[in-house]
């Protein structure tokens, strides 16, 4: 019973342990972490996938206890052990979605993916935001980070030096 019980647990954790031992495999060690700023209109995909998480483990946990009162008597604190699950589950999104995007080593980690240097085609500040343009294979995406202003310059300079260099093309004057 106790197996079953942690399960869900235990297999939780198994993958949020896989995802950064893979993660750091790919990308190595940390060179900067990018103090953006959380509440800001890039970040609201963020906000609403915590937000869908929470509304969907909130009625899971309501509906489950409800169908389980037969074997309400055989969990280990009543009918809150689904309540504890959904709550680690959140908890975990959350943890998640409001780390830091970290300029590594071999790339690019942020709370959507990772992804290597070679894959960062390019970037562009508009003031205090800098937006990376990324192709993997066919598929484009940008990832657009909200900094605070005494942090521009360093990340540039990391960026400057990791990104790969492209061939530019000069207008000849004539």
């Amino acid at each position: 019973m106790l197996i079953r019980l942690m399960f869900p647990y235990v297999l939780l954790l198994l993958i949020v342990v896989a995802y950064f031992y893979l993660r750091h495999r790919q990308l190595g060690p940390v060179l900067l972490k990018v103090n953006r700023i959380l509440f800001s209109r890039y970040n609201t995909d963020s906000f609403l996938l915590i937000l869908l998480i929470g509304l969907g483990s909130y009625f899971l946990s309501r509906l489950d206890p409800y169908e389980a009162n037969a074997a309400v008597d055989a969990l280990v604190v009543g009918p809150y052990t689904y309540l504890f699950f959904y709550a680690a589950l959140i908890l975990t999104v959350i943890g998640r979605e409001v780390e830091k995007p970290a300029l590594r080593e071999k790339g690019i980690s942020t709370p959507r993916g990772f992804w290597k240097w070679d894959e960062v085609s390019s970037y562009r500040w508009s003031k205090n935001t800098v937006t990376l343009s990324i192709n993997r294979g066919r598929k484009k995406r940008q990832e657009v980070w909200e900094v605070n202003a005494g942090d521009k310059k360093e990340i540039d300079a990391l960026l400057k030096k990791m990104s790969p260099k492209r061939h530019r093309r000069f207008k000849s004057k004539t």
